[in-house]
């Protein structure tokens, strides 16, 4: 059923309508669904390198569309990507109303009620309390950075961009560090 078009759009449908549903703002997420929209692109063009006919063989037909040798562009390559992409646009709003509107606190004690150990229960609880915290401090390190003159604005190259997130990186893992220490 995941490699069904039909199936996966359907899913997609639901999933929107649920992030809609559930008022959760754009500016909240943004940023994630950024990041994920980066690395499902990087993912998908990593699976034509590495696997270039990989579709073929899951569809067990060539339609050649492009070129020809071990990298030409098939039909059932293109298809196959598209569902890895669908599957990537259904789940992460599931995933974001998850993460959004569940409390911590109550999923923990339902973890530990299904009969999970308290202490992974627990854990996961942390960690769900921890990410909120992590963008809140990121947002303050790369303000840290602007004052410094590394701009991260839109108006900025995209280039001069990824090198301020980085920069903010190394000071935001030195923070998460210290902050898990503090917990633990």
């Amino acid at each position: 059923m995941s490699f069904d078009l039909r199936y996966l759009l359907l899913l997609i449908v639901v999933a929107i309508v649920g992030l809609a549903v559930a008022g959760i703002r754009w500016r909240y997420v943004s940023a994630v669904v950024y990041f994920v929209d980066v690395f499902a692109l990087m993912n998908v063009v990593l699976i034509y390198v590495f696997a270039p006919q990989y579709g073929v063989r899951l569809f067990h037909h060539k339609t050649a569309l492009l070129g020809s040798g071990p990298y030409a562009l098939t039909l059932e390559q293109l298809v196959y990507e598209s569902i890895v992409l669908m599957k990537y646009v259904f789940s992460l709003p599931l995933a974001l109303i998850f993460l959004l509107t569940t409390n911590p606190s109550e999923f923990a004690a339902g973890l530990n009620k299904i009969g999970m150990s308290y202490r992974i229960a627990y854990t996961v609880a942390l960690t769900f309390r921890y990410i909120p915290d992590v963008q809140q401090e990121f947002v303050t390190i790369s303000h840290a950075q602007q004052a410094r003159g590394y701009d991260m604005s839109k108006k900025a190259p995209l280039v001069q961009r990824v090198r301020g997130a980085a920069g903010s990186l190394m000071p935001l893992l030195f923070s998460s560090l210290a902050r898990i220490d503090d917990i633990s």
